[in-house]
């Protein structure tokens, strides 16, 4: 009974034995390239949720660590996403002004309350309630995400140095009030970084 415990609650101590050093080494090739990935694309993240770009680090970094050695498949990708980091950014900044100390300190407050009840949803096996959820809710709750991510980073790629807005339509309302100021370098790179993406994913299929 000791035994079934310890593994229940150090669920690696079932799987990390039977590594060999192969596996080791296509699971760090692996890794190497999800973190090549993950570096640009977290701090991306941070942006977005209004935090300094190494808050973007921290969430790829320490939420992986956790859920590999304790988290119940193999091949689950844990760590920050668009979705979560708009939401954040919706719930936290009208309340303090972006990257400034309070609103870190409450978005922190805000992932502990919020991996409180991820915990307690757990213990009492409340998972099942996601199946509840329709495809057209989860659909429109992506699209709209999309949306507000792009009206919101639209100063970033026209170059154009605003102040953080509370809402997407206030971000597009001060980006075309200031439309005269585009910078033209940083709009023709951010334009051929969308194109060499798109055409990538066109000519190069996973």
């Amino acid at each position: 009974m000791r035994w079934l415990n310890r593994h229940k609650f150090l669920p690696f101590l079932a799987w990390l034995p039977q590594q060999t050093r192969a596996s080791v080494g296509r699971d760090a090739l692996v890794g190497l390239s999800g973190a090549i990935l993950a570096l640009p694309q977290s701090i991306a993240y941070a942006l977005i949720a209004g935090l300094p770009p190494e808050y973007g680090l921290y969430a790829a970094i320490v939420p992986v660590l956790i859920a590999c050695l304790w988290g119940s498949s193999w091949h689950l990708i844990c760590g920050p996403t668009a979705a979560i980091s708009i939401v954040l950014y919706a719930s936290v900044s009208p309340l303090a002004v972006p990257a400034s100390q309070d609103y870190i300190m409450l978005i922190l407050l805000l992932t502990f309350i919020a991996g409180v009840f991820q915990l307690l949803l757990g213990m009492m096996r409340f998972g099942a309630l996601v199946n509840f959820v329709s495809h057209s809710v989860v659909l429109g709750f992506t699209l709209g995400a999309a949306v507000v991510i792009a009206l919101g980073q639209m100063p970033n790629l026209l170059g154009i140095d605003l102040p953080s807005q509370t809402t997407a339509l206030k971000s597009l309302s001060a980006v075309l009030e200031h439309r005269g100021e585009v910078d033209l370098p940083s709009l023709t790179l951010g334009l051929l970084t969308l194109a060499l993406g798109i055409g990538l994913k066109l000519l190069v299929p996973r």
